[in-house]
Order: structure tokens, then sequence, then C-alpha cells
């Protein structure tokens, strides 16, 4: 069985980006902008940049204190789609 994907580390960055590592060893920087952009009533208090920064992990994923919370597959796969996502490099033995 496979433990399902989680973030280990998070940090919010100016403007509005969320530097992150995944447990797989997976890493990168996610704008989140256009997910912001988007109208929702989770998403308008992050519109605020020091509410956006109050970001922390609950039981790995990425939750504010409103309770909004972004999976961590859907974050991996944007990540990826953008172009952004860092793979950890092979270890040569």
């Amino acid at each position: 069985m496979v433990a399902p994907l989680k973030l280990v580390s998070i940090r919010a960055a100016i403007p509005f980006k969320l530097v992150v590592a995944f447990t797989d060893g997976t890493s990168g920087t996610f704008n989140a902008a256009p997910m912001l952009a988007q109208r929702g009533e989770g998403t308008e208090p992050l519109r605020d940049r020091a509410y956006f920064a109050k970001v922390a992990l609950a039981n790995g994923v990425p939750t504010w204190p409103n309770y909004f919370d972004i999976s961590p597959l859907w974050l991996q796969e944007e990540m990826d789609r953008n172009g952004v996502l860092e793979r950890p490099r092979p270890t040569r033995r």
C-alpha cells in the first residue's frame, strides 16, 4: 500500500506563492494567483497577503485559518503541468 502524498514543508512567498516540499522528494514554488483569481468563499480571505501568509500544514495538507485547504496531489499535478515541479536527482551507487 502506498502512503498518500503529503507536504513536509510549506512557506508563503510574495506575491501569493507557496514554496513546498512533498513526501516523495519533489518540491518547487506554486503560483497561487490564478487559483485566487477564481471567485469563491474559501479563497476570498486568501487575497489578503497577510492572511495568505498564515498557511500551515495540517496533517501534511496546506490549510489556512478559515479551513480552506489544497489537495497535495492536485497541488503537485498543477506544479508539474506548469513546469515548476522539481524532482530529486537520482543517487548514484
